[in-house]
């Protein structure tokens, strides 16, 4: 009868962590579709103004996720107890020195990866990446900005390093306390785990191979961001860092003297690199040392 029961609850937990996927993606497919209907009845042109729709339906779907997030939160699981230790044991220095090297870090991470991608020919191959960059860039700038800098990169944190990874936790850690060195070891491995199906599952979701790759390995620090500062806001700073360098990639010059030969390309490429793991270096140390 109890493994009856615990299979059960252990299904129910699955679904938990699937179905506010599922809702997210049938609130943006729909609300898009119907904006986009009244675009074109007005007159409107959906590829230029993409951004813009994009935009709005991410304001549209906000107050869905909040609420499986703030579901989460009102009734505390392991995970958000977990959370609520590790960000009591830090003072405001702490996490205001957090904030800033998580947003840099994010930001040349970005960098560093999408100019590693430039090295391969997925861009090239991958007609879905190259539709997704073209929609990403359409709109201008104010919505750029306002959108995948802003508004979807809370979005997203919210769903999947909050309520996905937060779920995914509690389904393999059972209790926030570690009773001995084992029990830590135990926690401290699957919580890894949830971390790499939780960032699995927001590559997957991108649709398109180079984003996979780029989206699994910074969705991998954006959590272990939320576990070093013990709050989604590490992981939210650095998400707008590294859609931030892209959008300012695009739009300005600010980043052409990368292009200007492949060997300048090749030394900026690691000097990014090098930061970024100064970088986590850095956020280690930061989140290691007693108040």
């Amino acid at each position: 009868m109890n493994q009856k029961s615990n299979g059960f609850n252990s299904l129910m937990k699955s679904c938990n962590v699937v179905y506010p996927i599922l809702i997210y993606f049938l609130v943006m497919s729909l609300a898009m579709n119907i904006i986009a209907a009244i675009t074109v009845k007005m007159g409107g042109d959906i590829d230029k103004q993409y951004m813009m729709l994009q935009t709005i339906v991410a304001i549209i779907t906000f107050p869905f996720i909040y609420r499986f997030y703030r579901k989460d939160k009102q009734y505390p699981t392991v995970f958000h107890m977990h959370l609520e230790e590790v960000l009591q044991k830090k003072d405001k220095k702490q996490r205001i020195v957090n904030g800033v090297l998580m947003f840099l870090c994010g930001a040349t991470a970005g960098i560093m990866m999408n100019n590693v991608m430039a090295f391969t020919t997925l861009e090239e191959k991958s007609i879905a990446y190259q539709e997704v960059t073209a929609s990403f860039f359409a709109g201008g700038v104010l919505f750029e900005i306002l959108g995948p800098c802003l508004i979807i990169p809370l979005l997203e944190e919210l769903l999947y390093r909050s309520v996905v990874y937060g779920r995914l936790s509690d389904l393999l850690v059972l209790k926030v306390d570690a009773e001995s060195k084992e029990e830590a070891a135990r926690q401290k491995k699957y919580r890894w785990y949830a971390i790499l199906f939780t960032s699995l599952i927001f590559g997957v979701m991108h649709m398109n191979i180079v984003q996979f790759i780029y989206a699994t390995i910074l969705g991998i620090m954006l959590s272990w961001f939320v576990e070093k500062s013990g709050h989604l806001y590490g992981a939210v700073v650095a998400h707008i860092g590294a859609n931030l360098m892209s959008v300012l990639r695009m739009e300005t010059g600010l980043f052409r003297w990368m292009e200007t030969g492949k060997s300048i390309f090749i030394i900026a490429t690691v000097i990014f690199g090098i930061v970024t793991i100064g970088l986590v270096v850095l956020i280690w140390k930061n989140n290691t040392k007693e108040v």
